[in-house]
């Protein structure tokens, strides 16, 4: 289903949003009348479609970048403890309680719930003065390293209701809106890389690249009912290995990414200059990459893989790799 069409489920006479047709599930819709943010979100949405329009911008990419981003938060705010609006919608939409079917809820649950912010975030990416504060964040032509006092999502997290949560998505470099913050940078850092340019690579700054695409929620509910067949087995990844790992492994391997991108064009200036930029990336690239073939390791032997295994796909031995776990288990504490 195209992203477009997402914020056509809202059906503000009748407080219902539809659901996917071809979804295993029974329901045909969500009750939304004790959710007023949501139809309130529909005729924002009206406004903020037009918006991009008289900026030369199709209002469907503004939606599907946003979407990403607030889906990508959805899946991460497992660990937001001061998170109360979402958890609230979704008892709602769920009849009042999710209750035990929680996890089934989530997935059906989570466009209806989440429609609210992803219209707020697609204003705001819209906004020129959102866009130059991430350009200020990021030091401008003088680069300095991305970190979680960013004025940028701390205005994006008052933007959403959450004055708390600027910290926690700025340091979330696995997921489209540092990517989509990365491009607003490139774009103005290197404006020969502007799309239709001979001279560089195109940006496209509405793009949402195939890794940071929302799964469905027919593929949730797929997932979810392979997992129920193989709880804990360890032949499924996602059965086997908790949310919040997955999410920290997810978040390094995006924080190596994006340190590495940066390095792109960086072969400018003096040779002390140059080598200094390139090589310190590189080394924290590195370690970020480190940690997660750890965080890979322990979920494996975790999750009952044997540890010779394990040992040879990372290129260790089974001596070394005791030891690398033994240490990060002593590190970790009880």
């Amino acid at each position: 289903m195209r992203y477009a069409q997402r914020w056509e489920r809202v059906c503000v006479r009748h407080g219902r949003w539809a659901l996917d047709a071809d979804a295993d599930q029974l329901l045909e819709h969500l009750d939304l009348r004790g959710i007023p943010d949501v139809a309130v979100a529909q005729r924002r949405w009206l406004g903020v479609a037009r918006h991009a329009a008289r900026a030369g911008t199709d209002p469907g990419e503004v939606f599907g970048l946003a979407y990403a981003v607030v889906a990508r938060w959805w899946e991460g705010a497992y660990g937001w403890e001061r998170e109360e609006i979402w958890p609230r919608r979704l008892h709602q939409v769920a009849g009042g309680n999710a209750g035990i079917d929680l996890e089934r809820w989530r997935v059906v649950g989570r466009d209806a719930v989440t429609f609210p912010e992803v219209v707020a975030v697609a204003d705001a990416l819209l906004d020129p003065a959102m866009a130059q504060l991430v350009w200020a964040d990021s030091g401008g032509m003088r680069p300095r390293p991305h970190g979680a006092d960013g004025v940028f999502c701390r205005r994006l997290g008052e933007r959403v209701g959450r004055p708390w949560l600027g910290p926690l998505i700025a340091v979330d470099y696995g997921g489209p809106l540092i990517a989509w913050m990365g491009t607003v940078v490139r774009l103005r850092r290197y404006p020969q890389k502007r799309p239709g340019s001979d001279t560089g690579f195109e940006e496209n700054l509405w793009g949402v690249r195939q890794e940071h695409q929302p799964p469905t929620m027919a593929a949730g509910l797929r997932v979810l009912a392979r997992e129920k067949r193989m709880p804990g087995s360890g032949t499924n990844w996602r059965a086997a290995v908790p949310a919040e790992q997955r999410f920290v492994i997810t978040n390094l391997l995006g924080e190596a990414e994006e340190q590495l991108q940066q390095l792109h064009g960086a072969q400018v200036g003096t040779t002390a200059e140059v080598a200094r930029s390139m090589l310190e990336g590189l080394s924290h690239g590195t370690d970020l990459l480190d940690q997660v073939l750890l965080r890979v390791m322990v979920a494996a032997v975790n999750a009952g893989v044997p540890l010779e295994e394990v040992a040879r796909w990372a290129r260790l031995s089974a001596d070394e790799a005791a030891e690398v776990l033994g240490t990060y288990q002593e590190a970790e504490g009880p």
